[in-house]
């Protein structure tokens, strides 16, 4: 990864989290899992979930089909159900992609074929303070790039801010649900385009 994947990290994690250990491997990331999962989460919201949100025990089925825009073209492909073993959530991840820990509080999405390109999830608190949240976020996009731009991308009930390097694309999205308020950090670049795909894994995701 560059030197700006490794500085927005660290900048990141100090501002939010305990310090912890590195990256720890999802071994089971390419192959599926359970044929359902129930998920106990006492009433937690999805950012989509087949319709089943609000239910207090929802059963999550092996696999599902995702569409998302890359590089304008449509794709539609199959997402398989992965679990953190390091957060409380769950959620649909693309086949060419794998879920991993990171650090304590962080997983990322990763593309297999490039591991540059990835999206970092952290949970936030249920009382964050959001305008804390953005300042902060705006704070280390500008260390990047004194232009930050919206994304452009379907995000409900959130923000997204996004500034460019050469060819890299930092983008970071706000999911302010109530129940499950979720930071994403995407790293992607021109010519590979997967904040969409990122975006629609992300609103599977399931807290609990």
């Amino acid at each position: 990864m560059t030197s700006w994947t490794r500085y927005i990290g660290c900048a990141a994690f100090a501002a939010f989290l305990l310090t912890g250990c590195g990256t720890t491997a999802d071994e089971n990331a390419d192959q599926p899992q359970e044929n359902s999962v129930n998920e106990e989460n006492e009433g937690n919201s999805s950012h989509g979930d087949n319709g089943n949100n609000g239910n207090n025990n929802k059963v999550r089925l092996m696999e599902q089909n995702l569409q998302y825009i890359s590089n304008g073209k449509a794709i539609e492909k199959t997402a398989f159900l992965k679990r953190s073993d390091n957060q409380p959530f769950s959620l649909y991840v693309l086949q060419q992609f794998k879920l991993s820990a990171e650090e304590p509080g962080k997983d990322i999405v990763f593309l297999t074929e490039d591991d540059s390109i990835y999206m970092r999830i952290e949970l936030l608190t249920a009382d964050v303070n959001w305008d804390e949240v953005k300042k902060n976020v705006q704070t280390q996009l500008k260390s990047l790039s004194d232009t930050i731009v919206d994304p452009a991308l379907d995000v409900e009930n959130g923000m997204g801010f996004e500034v460019k390097s050469g060819d890299d694309v930092i983008t970071s999205i706000l999911l302010k649900d109530e129940k499950a308020p979720v930071r994403l950090t995407m790293f992607t670049k021109k010519d590979k385009d997967y904040r969409d795909a990122f975006l629609q894994m992300a609103k599977t995701l399931m807290k609990g």
